[in-house]
């Protein structure tokens, strides 16, 4: 479903698929590739977005997506969490954006991933993920025929492994390891 209004727009989308043989990859043994899987599975979800003009160049908006499910392997007519490898966390999302002048905007963005233990608790995970939140500065300045992009992401310098680290560092050390830390990057681009 979308709705577009004069200076509101949003969307919201969900979801349900059900099989009889779904597939998945299985890392149950840190020595060997993942296993592929078949069995009867169920995924479900939602998407929602919301983007707000409310004047005076000012832009903000959010979005959340969550996604779940789960599988029978043993088709016993129990079903246990699909990994983190095929199901990511919670996520949400939100920014607010300023055209300071017409050749200059700004904007800080947010984005906050939640934790996920379901698949740990049905011993499926080799770890349960922990959340974490990173803040972005991004601003961008038309320059002759482009537009010099200056950004600092982790701008609060957060200590956080991202989920797949997480998960992939539960299989074994050499894959455990932390995101970066705030960083500047300065760019130009343009378009011909």
């Amino acid at each position: 479903v979308r709705g577009e209004w004069q200076n509101l727009q949003g969307s919201l989308a969900g979801f349900y698929n059900a099989s009889d043989l779904g597939a998945s990859v299985v890392f149950d043994d840190p020595a060997r590739p993942g296993r592929l899987v078949r069995a009867p599975q169920r995924n479900y979800g939602v998407e929602a977005a919301l983007d707000w003009q409310p004047g005076g160049g000012f832009s903000l908006g959010g979005g959340l997506t969550y996604s779940e499910g789960e599988n029978d392997v043993d088709e016993d007519g129990e079903f246990l969490a699909l990994d983190s490898f095929d199901i990511a966390p919670l996520k949400l999302t939100a920014y607010v954006e300023h055209q300071t002048t017409p050749g200059w905007r700004n904007r800080l963005q947010l984005l906050y991933v939640g934790d996920r233990d379901r698949a740990f608790e049905d011993g499926v995970d080799p770890v349960a993920l922990e959340s974490y939140l990173v803040l972005d500065y991004i601003s961008g300045i038309r320059l002759g025929a482009g537009e010099l992009q200056v950004g600092i992401e982790n701008l609060l310098n957060n200590q956080y492994a991202t989920f797949s680290s997480q998960y992939l560092g539960g299989l074994g050390d050499s894959s455990n390891y932390a995101a970066r830390g705030r960083t500047l990057s300065v760019g130009y681009r343009f378009t011909w």
